[in-house]
């Protein structure tokens, strides 16, 4: 019984995510897939931030380069932003696509605002991601008891 509250709890938490724009649909569509492990959601959420925070960690190496190769920069963007909107970072991917945007105009102050902006952005998914993912393993643990 425990585990339906917290499912019920983590669907009403990514609700209230989707009416701030943090997250869109396909994050639901993500939790709603089969899953062959019940660590399906954990593994794909951490593979996301880990490789987030090396893409930015890149980013940050290219635009603190006297001059700015911007199409590296661009093609980091690129997979950065297709990762976020594949797992539904909605406002992360939003701020990827400005950052494209400056980066095409060459704009190196505009480069580095919407880079700002994008690992803002970045941070609060994490932090939202850790929440969904706390409660991930309280419901892996809860069927583990059951089981």
């Amino acid at each position: 019984m425990g585990g339906s509250n917290v499912w019920q709890e983590q669907r009403n938490f990514v609700k209230s995510l989707h009416e701030q724009g943090i997250l869109d649909s396909h994050f639901d569509e993500i939790l709603d897939l089969p899953r062959e492990s019940p660590q399906f959601v954990i593994d794909l959420v951490s593979t996301f931030c880990s490789d987030a925070e090396n893409a930015i960690a890149a980013l940050i190496r290219y635009l603190n380069e006297p001059d700015i190769n911007y199409t590296r920069v661009v093609d980091q963007v690129h997979q950065i932003r297709g990762a976020s909107s594949c797992i539904g970072g909605h406002r992360m991917a939003l701020a990827c696509r400005e950052l494209r945007y400056a980066c095409e105009d060459k704009d190196k102050d505009r480069c580095l605002a919407a880079f700002g902006k994008t690992k803002d952005e970045y941070q609060i998914l994490k932090e939202k991601f850790n929440i969904i993912l706390q409660m991930e393993r309280t419901m892996i643990s809860g069927e583990s008891k059951r089981g």
